[in-house]
C-alpha cells in the first residue's frame, strides 16, 4: 500500500508540469486569437486585414500609426500620421485624431495600426467616445509588410485615402 502511494507522489509533479504547460499553450492560443483586452473591456474591436484593403473593402480610409516616434522613423504605411499611443491615452492624442477629419460627408474611416494589434486594440478603445468609424488593421504593420512592400503602399492606398487635415503637434 505504501508502495503505491509513493508511486503516485513521485509521478505528481510530472503531471503538475503537464498540466502547467498545457493551460499556458491554452491561453497563448487564447491571447493569439481572442482579443483578450477587448473582451475584458467589452468592446468588440472591429479589424481590418491586408487582404481587405487590398480587395477595396473600404473606401475613404485615414491611417493612423500609433506606435513611437521611433517605430515610425523605421517604417509607416503610405504617409500615415503618427500619434503615439501614450499621447491617445493622455488625451490630446484624441483632439489630434478629431483633428485629422476633414469636414466633408460621409466621414472617412480610420484605420489604427500598431506593430501587431494590441496598440491599436487600445487606442480603438479610447477612441470609441468620440463616435468615429474605426477599424484595426489585424496583425498591424508586421502582417502589412507581409504582403505588402513600402514601395507598394502608394498604389494600393491611393485609390482609398481621404484627404485628412494637416496634422499640428501639440
Amino acid at each position: 500500500m505504501l508502495s503505491k502511494i509513493t508511486q503516485r507522489v513521485r509521478t505528481l509533479p510530472l503531471i503538475l508540469c503537464l498540466t502547467a504547460f498545457a493551460l499556458g499553450i491554452t491561453t497563448a492560443i487564447a491571447i493569439n486569437v481572442f482579443n483578450i483586452p477587448a473582451i475584458i473591456a467589452g468592446t468588440q474591436v472591429e479589424e481590418i486585414t491586408a487582404a481587405d484593403i487590398q480587395q477595396g473593402k473600404l473606401n475613404r480610409v485615414i491611417f493612423i500609426d500609433v506606435r513611437t516616434p521611433e517605430e515610425y522613423q523605421e517604417d509607416h504605411i503610405g504617409n500615415s500620421p503618427l500619434i503615439p499611443i501614450t499621447d491617445i491615452e493622455a488625451g490630446f492624442g484624441i483632439k489630434q485624431v478629431i483633428n485629422l477629419i476633414p469636414n466633408t460627408e460621409p466621414k472617412p474611416t480610420l484605420v489604427l495600426y500598431c506593430a501587431k494589434g494590441p496598440r491599436s486594440n487600445k487606442a480603438y478603445q479610447l477612441l470609441q467616445e468620440t463616435g468615429l468609424k474605426m477599424v484595426v488593421l489585424k496583425g498591424g504593420i508586421t502582417e502589412w509588410r507581409k504582403t505588402i512592400q513600402p514601395s507598394q503602399d502608394n498604389s494600393i492606398l491611393n485609390p482609398i485615402l481621404s484627404t485628412q487635415k494637416s496634422l499640428k503637434r501639440q
